[in-house]
C-alpha cells in the first residue's frame, strides 16, 4: 500500500479559500483515450469545457511525466497519477494538488485521495467484474470518508464505480430482463457480478453523499448512462442502445457542496462517441465559502 498523509498543520491552512465556482469533470477515457486514438480529440474536448478539476480512469499508458504535459492541454498545471502500471486513475487541476494517500491495497485499480482548494477528493475506479469485491472497496472507502464528513469536511468521491444506483432501480426494473447466457461460465461470471439491490452505491449514499447528475437531471436523461458510448459496435443505433445503457459514473458531493451544485450533466457531445465507451460526467459547484477547517 503505498500511503501519504498530511500534518494537521497543513491541513489548517487548505481550507476553502476561492470563492469562484469549481468545474469538474470524471472520465473514463478507455485506456488512455480511446487505446490512443483520440490522443488529440479527448484533451481538445477537455479544453473546450474549462474545466477547474478532471478525474480520469484508465490512463493505461501515462506516466507521471506524460500525465502533466497532456493535462497542459486543458490548461492544468497540476497532475497526479496513481501508477504507472495497469489501470491508472489520475487527478488533474488548474490549482495546486495536495496528495492525502495513494492506495493500492485492497483495491482492485487503487484509489487517490487528494486536497484542491481546500476539498478531499477520491478518484476511484472499482472492480468491474467481482460484487464482493467491490463491496470491500465501498466499505474500505467509507471509512475513509466517514470521519471527513463527520468533522464537516468538504468531500467529492468520483469516477467508474461500475454499479448501479439505488436512485435508479425505479427505471432499472422497468427494463425487460436480459437474457441468461447459455454458456455456464458466462452464467457464472453474471452472478458473480450481480448487485440487484445497488449495495455497493448504496454504502456510499448512506454516509450521507449527494450524487449530483441525479439530483439536477430527470429520469429521461439518467436512462441513457454513462455506459456505452456509440464507439462499441453493439451500441450505435437507437435500436440496440434502447434499455442498454447504463450510469456508472458518478460524482458525489457531501451535503453542503451539494447544496452549492449549480448544475450537473453528462456530456454527450459527437466527440465523446471517438474519445470512450463511457460518457463524461460533469458537475458545477459555485458559492464556496472560506470555512476554516474543524480539527
Amino acid at each position: 500500500m503505498i500511503r501519504l498523509l498530511l500534518s494537521c498543520a497543513t491541513l489548517l491552512s487548505l481550507s476553502v479559500t476561492d470563492a469562484s465556482p469549481l468545474r469538474l469533470i470524471t472520465y473514463n477515457v478507455l485506456y488512455g483515450f480511446n487505446h490512443g486514438k483520440a490522443g488529440e480529440t479527448g484533451p481538445k474536448w477537455l479544453a473546450a469545457q474549462k474545466p477547474d478539476i478532471v478525474a480520469l480512469q484508465e490512463l493505461n499508458g501515462f506516466t507521471q511525466t506524460t500525465l502533466e504535459q497532456t493535462a497542459r492541454q486543458w490548461h492544468h498545471n497540476h497532475a497526479v497519477i496513481l501508477k504507472e502500471k495497469g489501470f491508472p486513475v489520475g487527478l488533474t487541476a488548474n490549482s495546486e494538488i495536495h496528495i492525502m494517500e495513494k492506495r493500492l491495497d485492497g483495491m482492485w485499480h487503487g484509489y487517490l485521495h487528494c486536497q484542491v482548494r481546500g476539498i478531499h477528493f477520491f478518484v476511484v475506479h472499482l472492480s468491474p467484474s467481482q460484487h464482493a469485491f467491490r463491496m470491500k472497496e465501498a466499505n474500505l472507502l467509507s471509512a475513509k470518508i466517514k470521519p471527513l464528513l463527520a468533522a464537516g469536511e468538504p468531500v467529492i468521491v468520483l469516477g467508474d464505480f461500475n454499479c448501479h444506483s439505488p436512485l435508479d432501480q425505479g427505471w432499472l426494473s422497468a427494463r425487460p430482463a436480459d437474457e441468461e447466457p447459455n454458456d455456464p461460465e458466462a452464467a457464472k461470471r453474471r452472478a458473480a457480478n450481480a448487485d440487484p439491490h445497488a449495495a455497493v452505491m448504496a454504502q456510499f449514499l448512506k454516509l450521507g453523499l449527494v450524487d449530483l447528475v441525479h439530483a439536477k437531471q430527470p429520469t429521461t436523461e439518467l436512462e441513457r448512462g454513462t455506459f456505452a458510448t456509440r464507439l462499441l459496435p453493439d451500441y450505435q443505433t437507437d435500436e440496440q442502445r434502447k434499455d442498454n445503457t447504463w450510469r456508472i459514473d458518478f460524482i458525489l458531493a457531501s451535503p453542503s457542496l451539494a447544496n452549492h451544485c449549480i448544475s450537473a450533466r453528462i456530456p454527450r457531445e459527437k466527440e465523446a462517441d471517438l474519445i470512450s465507451d463511457h460518457y463524461p460526467v460533469e458537475a458545477v459547484i459555485g458559492d464556496l465559502k472560506n470555512e476554516p477547517k474543524r480539527k
